[in-house]
């Protein structure tokens, strides 16, 4: 008999509702190898919460109540996409701290009570950056300017440094191959790959600052037309049953070559990251330093969401789940590391030349991390 991923558990009273929030948890959490949260123990302590919900059943702050004991059950968790929608319910504490909301990401408050810094404004990538830095800048976006890409050359040094930002990962699947967009992409990725066969390209900046990820599938478009032999970037594993640990084996997650690619694992790249960069710009920032010899980091600590969201299919027994109709769980369904077996998991990548986004001197159209990444190139170490 097939083993099937649970999606949906049903229940009709809170204790239900938490019977079936604890149960789809303990068997769809991908983390529970580094998770540092005593599930055993979150059941001892809000069973019997539940319970006492359905005694007084006419008391209208029930539901409040049910929503607070689900946040202060995950609000430790390490899955840094973890997400948990309430139906018609909202409004929670986090420490003495409000939030009116319908939804609870541990991962996002955890950072903004730690001082997370903002995103960097898009007037810097569209226009600061294109008007100062770039010769020959290419600019993509679609009709609610939600997709945006920046390409253009970069002369320091007696050197012709190649540039590319793009505001999320949805290259190739949707806006390379349908070509549908207002101001189209395709040219500007089209031209970006020309570029990287052109012997007068001595090295690439790709910039991921604020990137929240995207399409995985992307990985091979993107990294794989840069490499002309498969290149293993990490290692993946998914669940194979119902209890907490029943994992697969690890298996090696490879970058592959595309048609036509070429081989620029010769060349200095550095890659822009920053604390607002998340999943596939964290993954993909991971596959050019095993890809690139002279592969760097530039900028600041990465957010820490490696795993990864699969589809919806038997494959896949871990990830998202709906708990008796109270509750939407969103989370990673494929555990991740890179190819060293290292676990960046809420804790994020640190950059191999560290440097702080300076709002000061972007007012006067200079980029302090868009200069070092320059300076790796024209210079690499």
């Amino acid at each position: 008999m097939d083993v099937q991923r649970v999606t949906s558990y049903t229940g009709q009273s809170y204790a239900e509702v938490f019977e079936a929030f604890w149960n789809g948890m303990n068997s769809n959490y991908m983390f529970w190898d580094i998770e540092t949260v005593n599930w055993n123990n979150m059941y001892k302590t809000y069973k019997p919460r539940f319970e006492a919900l359905d005694i007084d059943k006419t008391n209208p702050n029930n539901g409040q109540k049910a929503v607070q004991y689900l946040v202060d059950m995950t609000k430790d968790l390490a899955d840094s996409h973890l997400n948990l929608t309430f139906n018609g319910q909202g409004n929670f504490l986090i420490g003495n701290y409000p939030i009116q909301s319908t939804t609870f990401s541990p991962a996002n408050l955890r950072h903004q009570l730690n001082g997370a810094s903002q995103p960097i404004p898009r007037n810097v990538f569209d226009n600061v950056i294109p008007k100062n830095y770039l010769t020959k800048a290419e600019f993509g976006t679609d009709a609610n300017k939600s997709f945006e890409i920046n390409l253009g050359i970069i002369p320091r040094g007696g050197k012709n440094i190649l540039y590319l930002e793009f505001s999320q990962f949805k290259l190739g699947e949707e806006y390379w191959a349908a070509n549908s967009t207002a101001t189209p992409v395709k040219p500007v990725l089209d031209d970006f790959f020309r570029y990287t066969k052109d012997p007068s390209i001595d090295g690439l900046i790709i910039d991921l600052r604020g990137n929240p990820g995207g399409s995985v599938p992307d990985m091979d478009f993107f990294l794989g037309n840069l490499i002309t032999k498969p290149v293993q970037v990490a290692y993946t594993r998914t669940k194979t049953g119902d209890n907490r640990l029943d994992y697969t084996p690890w298996i090696k997650g490879y970058v592959h070559p595309q048609p036509g690619s070429v081989d620029f694992t010769d060349k200095p790249v550095a890659v822009l990251v920053d604390g607002n960069s998340v999943s596939m710009a964290e993954m993909t920032s991971m596959a050019a330093k095993a890809i690139f010899p002279k592969g760097k980091l530039v900028g600041e600590q990465t957010w820490g969401g490696t795993g990864q969201i699969p589809p919806s299919d038997t494959r896949y027994l871990g990830g998202q789940f709906t708990a008796a109709g109270f509750v939407q769980v969103y989370m990673a369904g494929v555990e991740l590391r890179d190819k060293n077996m290292i676990c960046y998991e809420n804790k994020g990548l640190t950059p191999d030349i560290p440097v702080k986004f300076d709002t000061t001197a972007i007012k006067s159209n200079i980029d302090v991390q868009l200069d070092k990444a320059i300076g790796h190139i024209v210079a690499p170490n």
